[in-house]
Parts: C-alpha cells; structure tokens; sequence
C-alpha cells in the first residue's frame, strides 16, 4: 500500500508568493511541505488579508473533502516551496485501509485547532506590547532562530502586523521599544531575539 501512495502522490515546486489555493477554490485533498514555508490566511471584508499560520518542514495543510466544498482560506509560497500532494480519493483510500492514519490526522488537526484557535482569541485580548511579544515567540519558537539568533528573513514588519491584526507602523514602534528594552536587536531588515525568556514573561498570563 505504501508503494502505491508513493505512485499517486504528486510533488510541486511552488515560488515564493506563488498561490497554492485560494478562497473559494475546491477543496482537492492535502499538502504535505518537504521543504519550505506556506502561509495561510483569511480575506476580510474589506479584502484585506489576515494571516492565520504559517507552516513549515514537515508540516500538513489543506484538507479532504468528498463533497465539492471550497475553501474559506487561501495558502501561498511564502519561500520556494516543494509540496508533496494527496488527492481526496487516495486519501479517502488511505483512511479506509489503515486506521492508524486517521487516528494520526485527528490528532494533528485536534492540536491544530487548539493551539490555532486559542492564538487568535487571546491575540484580541492582548494590547499592542503583549500581541507583537507573542507574534516574536510564535515565529521563534515554530521557525526556529539562525546562528545569530535572527528570526527567518522571510518575517517582516508587514508579516507580524497582518499576523497580530495592527499595521506596520505599530510594529515598528513596538519593535523600537523592545531594542529600548534590550530585548531584541534590530539588524538591518533583521530582527534579532535577545531575550526570549522576557518576552514569554510579557505574555506569561496567556501562557497555558
């Protein structure tokens, strides 16, 4: 059965910014990112975007549907992006023939939706110091920091605004605090995690 999955997989090179799925599009199976960054998001009602996630090496997005639904999130390459990729059908075969897969993918998505869910509700609890502490620690600790404790080059400004619903501007004058405070470094266009531990504590009242 292994061999067979492997046969039907498809596998796609995305560029960055390239668009996987957009709302409103079918929902033709899951994702699997080998390696790379995919960013998800909402589109409110006044077209802007609204980051939900990113998701990295490793990681699954999209989901399975037998019934012709759509998507209410888009994802794009947030970097070049290889994706490995499972359409409904062989998933649907997938679950039918080895329920350990399942019991997997419940698992996964009940986290998911957990950890997902209890970010965006706290981040409209937060003021403005607590939401960007947050949004460092997220990328930090899911994305990992270079040899200089930088956060991905891939993370700017406009990214933590549209992950913590402020602007750029709102970013950077919090970004400028924290360089005040000693707890971040801003190097360039990078920024650079000085202590970690402070910012956890700024949001130690979120944290579960």
């Amino acid at each position: 059965m292994i061999d067979i999955w492997e046969k039907e997989k498809y596998q796609n090179l995305y560029h960055k910014g390239e668009p996987i799925f957009e709302t409103g599009s079918t929902i033709l199976g899951i994702y699997f990112i080998q390696v790379g960054m995919v960013e998800e998001y909402i589109v409110l009602p006044d077209e802007r975007r609204r980051t939900i996630r990113y998701i990295g090496d490793g990681q699954t997005f999209g989901t399975i549907s037998m019934e012709n639904e759509v998507y209410s999130i888009g994802a794009f390459a947030k970097e070049d992006t290889l994706v490995c990729f499972f359409e409904n059908k062989l998933l649907y075969d997938m679950f039918r023939t080895n329920p350990i897969i399942v019991f997997d993918l419940m698992h996964y998505y009940s986290r998911l939706y957990c950890k997902t869910g209890t970010r965006l509700l706290t981040n409209s609890e937060m003021n403005l110091r607590e939401k960007i502490a947050a949004a460092l620690l997220y990328l930090a600790t899911n994305f990992g920091l270079n040899a200089e404790n930088e956060l991905k080059d891939c993370f700017s400004r406009k990214d933590i605004a549209n992950l913590t619903s402020t602007t750029a501007e709102q970013v950077s004058r919090q970004l400028s605090d924290f360089e005040n405070d000693k707890l971040i470094e801003k190097r360039n266009k990078k920024i650079v995690i000085l202590q970690l531990e402070k910012l956890k504590y700024i949001i130690q009242d979120y944290l579960v």
